[in-house]
């Protein structure tokens, strides 16, 4: 401990530059896990804005220091695209961290906002650990060949991780509703992709003084926007522009089930995702199921590039707005791929369907509908 005080000291007063405006310090103790001048990555969101940092390992430390106007989350990584672990930095504190059996064993001190975190980061541990154990039991069933036993593994494994984020997440919220992370929390929660009938619960658990932030108020109007859209309301009505330049009516495709599909040309998650919408697209057309895809891009050839490369016979329209799409805004889109599925009035089923089994998912929210 003594060494870390020196250490923090000797950063101060390398830091001239930022005296008057008392900078943050991170500072990363690993030892022999990482190697003498390998590099050691930070990310932080800045309003629209990925601020990264890079700095070596010396002498089996690390440290990067900057200037903040608010507390934000922070990704310390050894890859330059990852997030082995994530803190809580605000202006002008010093946070500590040391790495112990590994690089995502750590144990971090410095502030009030970390050793909240320290609760969600225990509890997400338990299920980190039941999902290394399913990949080493994976490892063993795919040397065997043992189809049976990798599918059974896999459910089980997507079953674990479905659990961590609906239990974990949540229940901090609900029984920290004025802790200073509670905010950070739903944005872990909801990855961008909101549901109000999730939000709805854990927004009204908060405190009035959480809830009279600026981030408090940010997540006031992602609610507004998600209660637009929100399963059983009617979907809002909007006209975008296809290939040719036709204006096109989402209320045109009344009488249909449709999937609202929000992706980009630039979107990699949304390229992959492509594949299941066409299979869905493909096995359900005959029952009166439709896809209308809205892409967030502004460049238009490389949007008809990836219709025609990925294969997307639905129709397709965009505003060529990027991310102030007219028809995103409206629906509160903050990350893609998004999609709703609407029943033949317009009323919404169903929201951020994807995955493998997307076929599954719709078949079973429109026989619900059609059940009613």
């Amino acid at each position: 401990m003594k060494k870390l005080k020196m250490l923090i000291a000797f950063i101060l007063l390398c830091t001239g530059a930022y005296a008057q405006k008392k900078p943050y310090i991170v500072l990363g103790t690993v030892q022999d896990l990482v190697k003498e001048g390998k590099y050691i990555y930070s990310f932080y969101q800045k309003n629209e804005d990925l601020v990264i940092d890079s700095v070596k390992v010396q002498n089996g430390n690390y440290s990067f220091a900057g200037d903040l106007d608010q507390m934000v989350m922070m990704s310390v990584s050894t890859r330059r695209y990852g997030d082995n672990v994530k803190i809580f930095v605000g202006p002008s504190e010093h946070i500590q961290l040391i790495h112990s059996k590994s690089f995502d064993d750590v144990a971090v001190s410095g502030s009030k906002a970390n050793l909240e975190y320290n609760q969600v980061r225990a509890a997400l541990a338990v299920y980190l650990k039941k999902m290394t154990e399913i990949d080493v039991k994976l490892d063993s069933a795919r040397r065997l060949n043992d189809t049976t036993m990798l599918n059974t593994l896999q459910a089980e494994g997507k079953d674990i991780y479905h659990r961590m984020f609906e239990e974990v997440y949540p229940n901090y919220i609900k029984n920290n509703p004025n802790s200073s992370i509670a905010l950070s929390m739903l944005d872990e929660y909801f990855g961008g992709v909101v549901d109000a009938k999730k939000l709805e619960p854990l927004y009204s658990v908060l405190t009035k003084e959480v809830k009279g932030s600026a981030e408090g108020q940010r997540w006031g109007k992602i609610l507004e926007k998600a209660q637009r859209a929100a399963v059983g309301k009617q979907a809002p009505d909007f006209t975008q522009y296809n290939q040719a330049g036709k204006a096109v009516r989402l209320s045109s495709f009344k009488g249909k089930y449709v999937l609202i599909d929000f992706w980009a040309s630039w979107c990699f998650p949304c390229r992959a995702e492509n594949k299941n919408v066409l299979r869905a697209y493909n096995s359900l057309k005959s029952r009166g199921f439709d896809v209308l895809g809205i892409s967030i891009d502004s460049d238009k050839k490389a949007w008809i590039k990836a219709i025609e490369d990925d294969g997307m016979p639905w129709t397709q329209v965009t505003d060529l707005k990027a991310k102030k799409n007219v028809a995103a805004l409206l629906y509160g889109v903050d990350a893609i791929p998004q999609n709703w599925l609407i029943d033949p009035n317009g009323i919404v089923l169903g929201i951020n369907l994807r995955g493998e089994d997307l076929v599954q998912q719709i078949e079973k929210l429109i026989n619900q509908s059609k059940g009613k």
